[in-house]
């Protein structure tokens, strides 16, 4: 290694380190910002006070019951991998704590990012182990936020559109892109009493119109006030109530559990996301009927208009059954399977068929996740009705390099895409990939990320867009893909209503 970059490196533990921490105490406690872990709060008790009332506000289960078994006692916050809801969590210091060990305004950084747990709705890997119903005081039931992503990406194809084929959360290439703007307000149950339930997020940028491009329009031209015009700044927009025995009815547009991760960028592991993500609904349109038993079960129910429709591409809903089990605050399991008519055809013969299983494992300084897809749709619309099927399996990992408040995890995900038939990216193939992220949080509201994937085609005629090869199908398209992206992320998140404990 030459002198300068080793200077270099042995800078990077001093600039990480926070005010006052020296850089051998970098790497200890502290958890992911993309992790629901909640924000560090002392707050001088009442007199009369004891330290089990200055115990920390508990999650609200508004829309992640699949993440949060309902109880009756509290529990140490979880480490969640890559994101989809949590309401934040507030950890406090026991009374006996002096005012004056209290850490600075300035110097204070939360756990979690802000607006992980409304980045989070229902992904059982985010917030694994958390309860649904600590009944603790200081609980406050409504978040406004938000966040800007801007980047820049470097394609190796250089392709002349400028477009990152294959995702919806980072379409934009070899430009520097106002990637995706999101804000957003929202009311969480209050634990332990029947509660309203209300989300609503609006969003712009390449990232927003990406995620509705292939939004139905019923009727054609013909069929009014649908489509992707008409949608696109809506990310979120549903209501509904919980019981205080963890019964939950939603409807509208909400967050779909299926997968690991989340279109909201800042919140994942991995600035892109897998292919896996990009071929499952980021959102559904209908109802949510779910019901938490005995702490660590939950079964959820869900009738959609269709898979990532926010109109219907037919005259007939789908279903959508799940289940999660979450025995401790380490560990959580996953299952989602779908039945349901996605073509013209509405005949039970006809329906689609799709399972998936996901598993998460979760400590402080490392997490691992799995997820292993399967599914079919028989097209009857083909000759002889061939069974179009597709597989796709995926690992996440990540660790903590060093800080304790700013702090720089790397994250390595691999993943395998079989599109036997090509019914999820149009070309039959496999696809290879695989992505390593550096995150440094620099601030509470401030994220950097340096990003570096490579992904692989197994199609003979190419899949990835390459020079004046913009056109699927067309000749010239490249087998290979090199991508570098970074991006810079500011966040925000801000709780308030009800009482203070």
């Amino acid at each position: 290694m030459s002198p300068t970059i080793f200077s270099l490196a042995s800078l990077a533990p001093l600039m990480l380190a926070a005010p006052g921490e020296s850089a051998s105490d970098a790497g200890a406690q502290a958890l992911p910002p993309w992790t629901p872990t909640p924000a560090i709060e002392v707050r001088e008790p009442a007199p009369e006070a004891t330290s089990a009332s200055l115990a920390r506000p508990a999650s609200a289960a508004t829309s992640a019951p699949a993440a949060r078994p309902a109880s009756e006692t509290p529990s140490a916050a979880p480490v969640g991998p890559p994101p989809r809801n949590a309401a934040p969590v507030v950890r406090s210091q026991s009374a006996a704590t002096s005012p004056a060990t209290a850490p600075a305004e300035e110097d204070r950084v939360e756990e979690a990012l802000p607006g992980t747990d409304a980045a989070s709705v229902n992904n059982p890997a985010l917030a694994a182990g958390e309860h649904m119903d600590p009944h603790l005081p200081g609980f406050k039931p409504w978040e406004v936020g938000g966040f800007i992503d801007v980047n820049y990406g470097y394609n190796s194809n250089n392709p002349d559109n400028h477009v990152y084929r294959g995702t919806s959360v980072q379409p934009r290439t070899g430009e520097f892109s106002l990637n995706h703007a999101v804000a957003y307000v929202r009311r969480d149950a209050i634990p332990g009493k029947f509660s309203p339930l209300f989300e609503f997020a609006a969003q712009g940028g390449p990232a927003a119109d990406a995620l509705v491009a292939y939004e139905p329009n019923p009727g054609g031209a013909n069929g009014k006030f649908a489509g992707p015009e008409v949608w696109k700044h809506l990310s979120r927009a549903n209501i509904g109530f919980r019981t205080r025995h963890g019964t939950e009815l939603v409807v509208g547009l909400q967050l779909s559990p299926v997968g690991i991760g989340v279109h909201w960028s800042p919140y994942n592991w991995n600035y892109t996301v897998t292919w896996q993500l990009n071929s499952v609904p980021y959102y559904l349109s209908g109802v949510k009927l779910a019901q938490t038993i005995r702490d660590k079960h939950q079964v959820q129910l869900w009738v959609v208009n269709g898979w990532q429709l926010l109109a219907d591409n037919n005259k007939a809903p789908s279903v959508m059954l799940g289940y999660t089990f979450t025995p401790s605050d380490k560990f959580n399991l996953g299952e989602y399977v779908w039945i349901g008519p996605e073509q013209a055809d509405m005949r039970p013969r006809a329906w689609r068929l799709f399972s998936d299983t996901q598993a998460t494992y979760n400590t402080e300084r490392f997490g691992v996740g799995a997820l292993f897809d399967v599914g079919a749709d028989p097209r009857t619309d083909l000759p002889l009705t061939p069974w179009q099927m597709w597989m796709n399996g995926a690992v996440f990992t990540r660790w903590r390099v060093l800080g304790k408040l700013r702090t720089w995890d790397m994250a390595l995900r691999p993943e395998f895409f079989w599109d036997r038939d090509g019914r999820m990216f149009g070309v039959p193939q496999t696809l290879v990939s695989a992505a390593f992220t550096n995150n440094v949080r620099v601030f509470n509201n401030l994220l950097v990320r340096l990003e570096y994937r490579y992904d692989h085609s197994t199609s003979p005629t190419g899949f990835f867009y390459r020079g004046p090869a913009i056109v699927d199908g067309g000749p010239g398209l490249a087998r290979d893909q090199h991508t570098v992206f970074f991006s810079v992320a500011g966040v925000f998140a801000h709780r308030f209503g009800g009482k203070r404990g």
